[in-house]
């Protein structure tokens, strides 16, 4: 949490919710069916686009920055998660 600040209730996770300590940040996760579709991302609205949740998860998860091209790529992989209704995009 040192590069965001000051921990907020938000980040306690699913602690807000059932008040078991084994669940201290811990958050559920939804599908990424339509996520193009469910900005900002994460559980405080931190990332306002895919490609800035993208780059966010690479610096913590992957220990670097993420070349502009593979960003991009996976950017457009999910984009193209999101669905259609009656043959129309959502």
């Amino acid at each position: 949490f040192a590069d965001r600040g000051n921990v907020t209730e938000a980040d306690n996770g699913r602690f807000n919710v059932n008040h078991n300590p084994e669940s201290l940040h811990e958050f559920r996760v939804p599908s990424l069916r339509n996520v193009a579709l469910t900005a900002p991302y994460f559980h405080d609205g931190n990332a306002a686009t895919l490609e800035e949740a993208i780059a966010v998860m690479a610096k913590y998860q992957l220990g670097r920055a993420m070349p502009a091209k593979d960003l991009n790529d996976i950017a457009a992989f999910l984009r193209s998660l999101t669905g259609e209704l009656a043959g129309q995009p959502l």
